[in-house]
C-alpha cells in the first residue's frame, strides 16, 4: 500500500475527527466548572426555571461535555469496552442538548452565525449518529 493511502485510511481520518470535534465540547464543560455561578444565573435568566433546576441541569451539562465526550472518545481509541448502548445514549443526549441550548441562546432570527453554527454541530452529531448506528 501506498503512503498516501495508509496517511488517509478513513478509521484513522474518523478518529482524528471526532478528536478534533470534541475539544470544543471538553473545552466548554471545564469552562462551565470555572465559571459556575456566573453560568448558571445566565442560564436562570434564560429559564425562568428555580435555580435548583439550572444547578442541575448545569451539572448534567457539565458531566456530558467531559465525561461523555471522553467516553465517546475512549470507545474510538478500544471500541467495546464501554456498551454501544451507553455510547448511542451520549449521542442521543447531545442531540438533545444542541436542541434546547440553540433555542435558548442562539434561537433562529436572532443572531444567523451562532445559529447555523449550532445547526451545523446539530448536523454532525446526526451523521455521527447514523453512520455508527443505523444500519
Amino acid at each position: 500500500r501506498s503512503l498516501y493511502y495508509n496517511m488517509f485510511d478513513k478509521n484513522k481520518l474518523k478518529k482524528i475527527s471526532l478528536f478534533l470535534f470534541f475539544i470544543m465540547f471538553v473545552y466548554s464543560g471545564i469552562s462551565k466548572i470555572f465559571n459556575f455561578s456566573k453560568k448558571v444565573n445566565t442560564l436562570q435568566n434564560k429559564t425562568g426555571l428555580p435555580h435548583q433546576i439550572n444547578v442541575l441541569g448545569m451539572i448534567g451539562v457539565i458531566i456530558l461535555e467531559i465525561i461523555g465526550s471522553l467516553m465517546l472518545l475512549f470507545n474510538e481509541i478500544y471500541p467495546g469496552i464501554i456498551p454501544q448502548y451507553v455510547n448511542k445514549l451520549i449521542y442521543l443526549s447531545y442531540i438533545l442538548f444542541m436542541i434546547v441550548v440553540t433555542l435558548l441562546y442562539h434561537p433562529p432570527g436572532k443572531a444567523m452565525v451562532p445559529f447555523l453554527s449550532n445547526l451545523t454541530t446539530f448536523g454532525a452529531f446526526i451523521y455521527i449518529y447514523s453512520d455508527k448506528f443505523i444500519k
